[in-house]
């Protein structure tokens, strides 16, 4: 990852990050104006994508889900996004602090976009910013059978509960060890930091 320039007109700081089928990604705090990306980003998602995110059939997402998934205040909810080199959105990964410190991740990925390390930078990158705040433990709720969210959890050392209606919970500790090796962590952290400041 490597930072880009502070801004360029009114296109927000990103950190680029570089897959392992070596696509460029940018990286940075999902923002209220972020609004038609966001809505264009869940339209070309998958429906098998849309029901794994959602745990349920979600045809569009209405005016009160976009102003929730938007507005944050960095801090108790949290969200990186993800836009490809031309500026579509690709992926989201978000916190919302459910208690004093833990919080429920989850992570939405364009289809095209599976399977190539995203995931799990994002997990990263996610818990990084999470410590920050005080948060230790992530909790996971994904469809039974799920396999990337599982493997995903199962990487971060995640613990499973049994499977109770057609989905199942995860819980990961956030020790430093999971996010040691992420490139950019500082101009990651540096973003967060004037997201919180600036929310």
């Amino acid at each position: 990852m490597t930072p880009s320039p502070s801004s360029i007109g009114t296109r927000p700081a990103t950190v680029t990050l570089r897959l392992r089928d070596d696509r460029a990604v940018r990286v940075r705090p999902l923002m209220r104006s972020d609004r038609e990306q966001l809505i264009e980003g869940f339209r070309d998602l998958s429906e098998d994508s849309r029901y794994q995110r959602f745990l349920s059939p979600t045809a569009r997402l209405s005016g009160r889900q976009v102003t929730y998934l938007t507005e944050m205040d960095y801090i108790d909810h949290f969200a990186w996004g993800v836009e490809s080199t031309d500026g579509a959105g690709i992926a989201i990964a978000r916190y919302v602090r459910t208690g004093r410190d833990v919080a429920e991740a989850a992570f939405t990925i364009n289809d095209a976009f599976h399977g190539c390390g995203l995931g799990w930078r994002l997990l990263q990158a996610l818990a990084m910013v999470a410590a920050e705040h005080g948060i230790r433990r992530f909790e996971m709720t994904m469809l039974a059978g799920n396999k990337s969210m599982e493997r995903l959890a199962r990487k971060a050392g995640a613990v499973f509960e049994q499977p109770d209606g057609g989905t199942t919970r995860a819980e990961a500790a956030l020790p430093p060890e999971i996010w040691s090796d992420l490139p950019g962590a500082a101009e990651l952290l540096c973003l967060a930091a004037a997201a919180a400041r600036a929310g």
